[in-house]
């Protein structure tokens, strides 16, 4: 028997192994089998460039040990087999085991039938099972009285394990059908055969650490027979008879396992165990990227590249953030990037759910509706010269975002030929939109089975496809995750045993969106030279002289285990299944060959605290806390962070900024503002909003900025102002003129009025049931509040007055414009209200007696912005001061003698602007004297205004322009 061969792991296998190849005499006649597809890329370019090898010559075959066992069958003459599909291996399970529960056997008997899918989360985990039994070449045992280890569902099948196992092969091969694991079950069974068949083709395993028990079986008996060269990347204490590094583990195991000798190809490259090695220690990802982008910079080479060297992602979801930290040169990826991540994704998962929150009448959500229509890839179909189709989406947005909240595609009909759609051809848009909706909604609307959804996702596939063009040609990767959609995804639920089985919406979802996680996108580019992005499994047997390891921490680097409600962990061993442990051992293999081979290794870990389940910190990699280990027996003292070795990642930071930018008058914003103020004037309102915030007054007004309108989902009060604010008009415009005592007045046909008013407007419309509950009671409360409040005489003399007065500012007349809600004749005086639904704000009564204040007000400079917070802090509001001042202006003089507001949100009483107890004649001299002086100031303010500050307060949180704002 041929002895393995030993390359030590501080060496390249790759050029060791094609050394040792170049000089056997079988070089052509060789198959070279390797643990994946990648290295043989490495070895058919050191080969083709070999000073020893001949020109021309044949290369030896090389390929991948999934693919050498699963090419054996037709091989050996057998007739090929079907590949079963996942979901087809659990409909056999679920016949096998409903079969074995008639039966009446056992604990499966006493427990509830299980129905198809309800079976089928345990039919998958079930199946996975039996692949691994498979891969192994093992008939397990009936694990029995497991009852209170596991479900009682799982003690039962574990109970009749040898049973099912047996029904579900004889089933496999009745179907027709293999499976990676019965593949390598049929290459143990046909050892002979495959001896027979290799006498003069002899086999090369390269790089193997840790087989499975049919992998075991088939290399031991083409080795025993001199067929089959081991080849091993490993620790060359090994081949010394040593002990060797415990990340070679299994390599020791399998050499007591064989009772093989020993023989090393190379000698060890001289080279101390942690030679170059790093740490980084940041706080978050963006940290370790941070910190990476760092390392890049300073690592270049001669030839300003970065040439062997390689990033190692041991989270393939870090790759889309790493790829914006590299550097601009050529970056080759080879790993699998998960489907669930990318853009289709999202477009899958946004239409399933349109389904899920799909109303029984046929109606969608708005918000899912906006989601679809807003993707990029829908956005991007039709012809991209022209922005004909997007205007029409735009459009259609719009008028969801002021619609009901939920809504009937097929109700909307574009207005082609009519403004903003006035230059839109309707047969070059209205067919990609209708398609659009069919392919999307229609086909999913009433899906139950399996085939109907891949029959609507096939639909899908094929009109992206078709409208899409430019998207798949300029983005590739776009492309190669719609080509895994409908070459695996597609064909998986169109398993052929339970496509036609009815589920459930939740089930037939839950199965996209599982299979969806399974599916990996590949990048596997040529050449293969040039700075590398891997994941850790594709790093197997390469070699790179400068290595950069992105999050070091437990949870990724061995990894945790994933919940097994079947199998636990503890338990797999009473099937002789292997369990965490082989699998962190090979993980440390893995790492430990990688680092091993490297010139320089800079390890990036993450330390801070994790948000998530009791906010855990992230924990190192045991894989760290041990080459740490190693350093500080070298170093002889313990390393800290700090330390030369690992260095913490530093990143600059300030203050948040509180202050947001100010808007400078420029001297377009200066016309821009006098042409406002001459034609359209001011209201209270806007004067109110320049006292709190000039900066808001500015995008308001000026800039005449407006929120994106969207459906209010609850009770908006302002829409819940207006409405009250219209009853009230309506309700006393017929007692308007004469002597009331509106406490008197009949509350029923108020509060009748208001129910009709509010049933009949487009708010009520929008609000789901509890919301117009609410709204209706909110609302006779507070109109029934308000009238049992006034219980003082009056006569209204006006309902929605509106009033004007001018005001000349440096020749400049400024209309000023207001509309008071109610005026009231009280006695010989006159009372104006304004009615409030939400919080109340006037100036105090100590407001107009501040001596100082008013003096800053006389003294100030009109561009001086630093008194309007002391202002506004002092007075509140100046809506009440306006009112009275318009009044004064608009009607008899020497009348109105007070304003209130009307706390319709609470008691429904006056909240005064001057108190009661003062005398007419102090009123009336803040009227005439004081408010008029307070409202030219502000107005002169704002004329002359040099700049619009931002004035940072609560409000800020409830202002429409706090993004654009900057706070």
């Amino acid at each position: 028997m041929n002895p393995i061969h030993m390359i030590p792991w501080q060496n390249d296998f790759i050029t060791a192994l094609g050394d040792w190849l170049v000089q056997r005499e079988d070089f052509q006649q060789a198959t070279v089998i390797f643990t994946h597809r990648r290295p043989r890329q490495y070895l058919k370019r050191y080969l083709s460039e070999h000073p020893d090898l001949p020109r021309p010559c044949f290369m030896p075959t090389m390929t991948s040990v999934a693919d050498f066992i699963g090419g054996l069958r037709s091989e050996l003459g057998h007739a090929p087999l079907m590949q079963a599909k996942r979901l087809d291996q659990a409909e056999l399970l679920y016949g096998i085991v409903r079969g074995l529960r008639q039966q009446g056997h056992g604990l499966l008997a006493t427990l509830p039938q299980m129905e198809r899918e309800t079976f089928l989360p345990w039919g998958l985990e079930l199946a996975k099972l039996m692949e691994e039994l498979l891969r192994h070449n093992m008939e397990p045992a009936d694990l029995a009285y497991m009852e209170h280890e596991v479900a009682d569902y799982a003690a039962a099948l574990l109970e009749q394990l040898r049973s099912i196992f047996n029904a579900y092969v004889e089933a496999l091969h009745a179907h027709g059908w293999t499976t990676p694991g019965v593949d390598c079950c049929f290459a143990a069974e046909h050892t002979n055969d495959i001896i027979s068949a290799h006498q003069n083709k002899p086999l090369i395993a390269a790089g193997f650490y840790a087989l499975s028990g049919a992998e075991d079986a088939l290399f031991r008996a083409l080795w025993q027979h001199n067929i089959l060269d081991v080849c091993w990347h490993t620790d060359p204490d090994l081949a010394h008879g040593g002990h060797g590094h415990w990340a070679a583990t299994e390599h020791r195991h399998w050499l007591r396992n064989w009772q093989a000798q020993t023989r090393l190809l190379a000698e060890p490259v001289s080279r101390p165990l942690i030679k170059g090695v790093r740490f980084r220690e940041g706080f978050d990802r963006h940290s370790q990227l941070a910190a990476l982008k760092e390392e890049l910079v300073s690592t270049k080479d001669a030839n300003k590249t970065h040439e062997n060297t390689a990033i190692v992602l041991p989270d393939a979801g870090a790759l889309m953030p790493v790829l914006h930290h590299l550097p601009d040169e050529d970056v080759n990826i080879s790993m699998g990037y998960p489907l669930e991540r990318t853009s289709l994704a999202r477009l899958v998962e946004t239409i399933v759910t349109l389904r899920e929150n799909r109303l029984d009448d046929g109606r969608y959500h708005w918000k899912d509706m906006v989601n679809l229509i807003r993707h990029p890839y829908i956005k991007m179909l039709g012809d991209q010269t022209s922005p004909d189709y997007r205007r029409v989406l735009f459009v259609w947005e719009a008028s969801m975002r002021q619609g009901e909240p939920y809504v009937r595609p097929e109700d909307w009909v574009p207005a082609y030929g009519i403004k903003p759609l006035e230059n839109i051809a309707e047969e070059r848009c209205e067919p990609l939109r209708r398609e659009v909706m069919r392919t999307c909604l229609e086909n999913f609307e009433n899906i139950s089975t399996l085939s109907e959804l891949a029959d609507a996702l096939n639909d899908l596939v094929t009109m992206l496809h078709a409208n899409g063009p430019n998207i798949w040609k300029n983005f590739l990767i776009d492309a190669e995750c719609l080509y895994r959609l409908a070459s695996s995804v597609i064909p998986e639920l169109k398993a052929p045993l339970s496509s036609n089985a009815e589920f459930s919406l939740p089930v037939l979802t839950s199965i996209l969106r599982k299979l969806m996680q399974q599916e990996r996108v590949s990048f596997e580019p040529d050449p293969i030279t040039g700075l590398q992005v891997l994941g850790v499994l594709e790093t197997r047997l390469l070699h790179f002289k400068r290595l950069f390891l992105l999050d070091a921490v437990e949870e990724r680097l061995p990894g945790t285990n994933a919940a097994d409600p079947l199998l636990p962990d503890p338990m797999r061993g009473l099937l002789g299944l292997p369990d965490s442990r082989e699998r962190d051992n090979v993980a440390a293999y893995n790492f430990y060959r990688l680092v091993m081979g490297a010139d320089q290794t800079v390890i990036f870990y993450q330390s801070g605290i994790q948000p998530g389940l009791l906010d855990g910190k992230s924990i190192r990699s045991r894989f760290v806390e041990q080459l740490l280990w190693e350093m500080e027996k070298a170093k002889g003292d313990v390393i800290n962070t700090g330390d030369p070795e690992i260095l913490p990642v530093n990143i600059k930071s300030g203050p948040v900024p509180h202050n947001p930018g100010d808007i400078a008058v420029t001297e377009d914003i200066r016309a821009a503002l006098h042409d406002h103020l001459e034609n359209k004037g001011l209201t209270p309102s806007k004067i109110d909003t320049y006292l709190h915030c000039p900066k808001r007054f500015f995008l308001g007004t000026l800039a005449r900025l407006r929120p994106i309108t969207e459906i209010t989902e609850e009770a908006d009060p302002a829409e819940l102002g207006t409405l009250v604010h219209e009853v009230l008009r309506e309700f006393f415009s017929g007692h308007m003129n004469r002597r009331i005592i509106p406490a008197e007045l009949d509350a029923t046909s108020l509060l009748a009025l208001y129910e009709k008013r509010l049933k009949e407007s487009e708010l009520y419309q929008t609000l789901p049931y509890d919301g117009k509950t609410a709204l209706a009671h909110t609302g006779r409360y507070r109109l029934e509040r308000h009238l049992q409040a006034q219980q003082e005489p009056t006569t209204i003399l006006g309902l929605e007055t509106e009033l004007t007065a001018e005001i000349t500012v440096q020749k400049t007349v400024i209309p000023l414009r207001g509309t008071v809600d109610r005026v009231d004749q009280r006695d010989l005086d006159i009372r104006i209200l304004d009615y409030k639904t939400g919080n109340l704000k006037k100036p105090g009564e100590k407001f107009w007696s501040d001596d100082e204040l008013w003096q800053r007000m006389n003294d100030s400079d009109p561009a001086d912005t630093a008194l309007l917070p002391d202002l506004a802090k002092s007075m509140q509001s100046v809506q009440l001061p306006a009112y009275l001042h318009l009044y004064e202006h608009g009607k008899q003089a020497d009348r109105a003698v007070n304003a209130a507001l009307v706390d319709l949100k609470d008691t429904g009483r006056e909240k005064t602007l001057f108190p009661d107890k003062w005398e007419r004649e102090e009123m009336r001299e803040i009227i005439e004297d004081q408010i008029p002086q307070l409202i030219y100031f502000l107005v002169t303010h704002i004329h002359d205004a040099t700049v619009f500050p931002a004035t940072p307060s609560s409000l800020c949180d409830w202002c429409d322009f706090k993004r654009i704002c900057g706070r």
